[in-house]
């Protein structure tokens, strides 16, 4: 099921509004992935990638895309994103027609501030959160969303840069990830054009002795800011190993290829990022057993 958001720039008025609809903005729609981890944080990745020109941003994701997205981060189908064409418009925007998102994402530009809102049932337009870029476009936040876990800053762990295939060496020597029924695969890794490393794995399920299914995933896991840390990159890998080996339920390759801590959190030792994924489990399945 798709999670639409909207993409928006205020038009006029200062200050930041705690709802939706208390300054007046103009945006589009987005269809796919409107939520803080998906579009919202592609939106900040979109003013670090411009150098701090939220301008431009504004102008790529709303001037010149005037019928909304279906989904404006790219892809490998889609390099530009997913444009919605006038014959089949989105659904219209507005501070005061939001009823057809789940989240409204709008930019200041005079501020250099993006501002977060849940429209989701029982929020009802209140505002998420709110980031604030320097000059370069640097995020005096890492993401939208952040539990408490995630906020830990530890000392930097640096060494030499981290390449595809000595993060496939270690991959392999991890120990294995499995059940009677579930078993996970580790099977590629690439560096892909905007220099973050990326790991593909397959998930298998049995049943009766057989295959079942078989669901592959490719997971973008270690960022470019993390390669020049590789120790750092090891110990988040064994801390999934150790945090899934602990309930057989977290064998799910959609929830493991979503993990992003390595952007989102300052976290460094393997404990440390235990925490974040049995608190992100929390969050995302309601308990942390």
């Amino acid at each position: 099921m798709s999670t639409p958001g909207a993409i928006a720039v205020y038009t006029s008025g200062s200050g930041v509004p705690e709802h939706v609809s208390e300054r007046p903005w103009r945006g589009v729609y987005q269809h796919w992935d409107g939520y803080p981890s998906g579009l919202g944080q592609h939106l900040m990745a979109r003013v670090q990638r411009a150098q701090g020109d939220m301008q431009s941003v504004v102008r790529q994701l709303i001037d010149e895309a005037p019928w909304g997205w279906s989904h404006c981060m790219p892809g490998p189908d889609a390099p530009e994103g997913d444009r919605i064409s006038e014959e089949n418009a989105g659904p219209r925007v507005a501070p005061d027609e939001t009823g057809m998102v789940a989240y409204v994402y709008v930019f200041d530009l005079e501020a250099r501030r993006l501002d977060a809102f849940s429209t989701c049932v029982g929020d009802d337009g209140k505002r998420l959160c709110s980031v604030v870029f320097s000059q370069t476009g640097t995020p005096d936040l890492r993401a939208l969303d952040l539990l408490p876990e995630e906020t830990v800053d530890e000392p930097l762990l640096p060494g030499k840069e981290l390449s595809a295939k000595e993060l496939q060496d270690w991959l392999e020597g991890l120990p294995t990830l499995g059940t009677d029924s579930t078993s996970l695969h580790w099977l590629d890794t690439q560096q892909g054009p905007d220099d973050a490393l990326a790991i593909t794995f397959r998930v298998i399920i049995y049943e009766d002795g057989s295959i079942r299914d078989v669901l592959e995933r490719e997971w973008d896991a270690v960022p470019p800011s993390a390669r020049p840390e590789p120790e750092r990159v090891r110990n988040f890998l064994e801390a999934l190993v150790d945090v899934v080996s602990e309930d057989p339920r977290r064998l799910d390759p959609f929830w493991i290829s979503a993990q992003d801590t390595l952007r989102r959190s300052g976290a460094r030792q393997r404990e440390s990022f235990a925490k974040v994924l049995r608190a992100h489990w929390a969050r995302d399945f309601g308990s942390a057993a």
